[in-house]
């Protein structure tokens, strides 16, 4: 019998210290069972805003596990209106072939919120942006951070001898790792960084 589908709401911003300028990406993704998870990346030299924003989504999508469906919100209606109402690609060719690649394996709908208008986790998906294009890692919510702690004490005296619990280098979830060195957890888009970067 097959598992069913999980199902993720996935908030995705970019933001650019000038246009060209440093620029940075935020995501915040809505799990099935109600916890959120924050990513960002960045500071990227000398890129644009609508780069960062679909890079946003790019990288959002790939912590997503294929099969599953995405809904994207976003407030880059050149982003949304590119996917949804197929907007002429004039510019960042190779940025839309990123994003159509993980949209392929997806069942994914991108929908149009308004920036700073309320939306908790659009904002908080730009100020990740904004900070990452700074170069600032920003610390989880506070609602966010103390269930992860709850988590992270129950685990605690679960482990076995000599396992610990990290922060992936890459998406910053926790994971459980019998290494000391190991700073990238098991998702298959951390598992490449880790074995590609230079």
């Amino acid at each position: 019998m097959p598992l069913p589908v999980r199902r993720y709401i996935l908030y995705a911003d970019g933001a650019c210290l000038g246009n060209p300028g440093p620029g940075g990406w935020g995501v915040v993704v809505a799990e099935p069972a109600g916890e959120y998870r924050e990513l960002s990346g960045g500071p990227y030299p000398a890129t644009t805003n609508n780069k960062m924003e679909i890079t946003a989504a790019v990288e959002g999508l790939r912590v997503l596990e294929p099969g599953c469906e995405v809904i994207v919100r976003s407030d880059s209606s050149y982003v949304v209106n590119t996917m949804m109402l197929g907007w002429k690609r004039k510019a960042n060719e190779d940025f839309w072939r990123e994003l159509d690649r993980e949209v392929a394996s997806r069942k994914v709908r991108f929908e149009w919120v308004r920036g700073h208008a309320g939306d908790k986790n659009n904002e908080r998906a730009d100020k990740l942006a904004a900070a990452a294009a700074r170069g600032i890692r920003l610390e989880l919510e506070d609602a966010s951070s103390e269930k992860k702690e709850s988590d992270l004490e129950k685990l605690e005296p679960l482990l076995k001898a000599g396992e610990s619990i990290r922060r992936c280098a890459r998406c910053g979830q926790s994971f459980v790792t019998d290494s000391p060195d190991r700073a990238y957890c098991a998702l298959v888009s951390c598992q490449l960084k880790a074995r590609t970067k230079k």
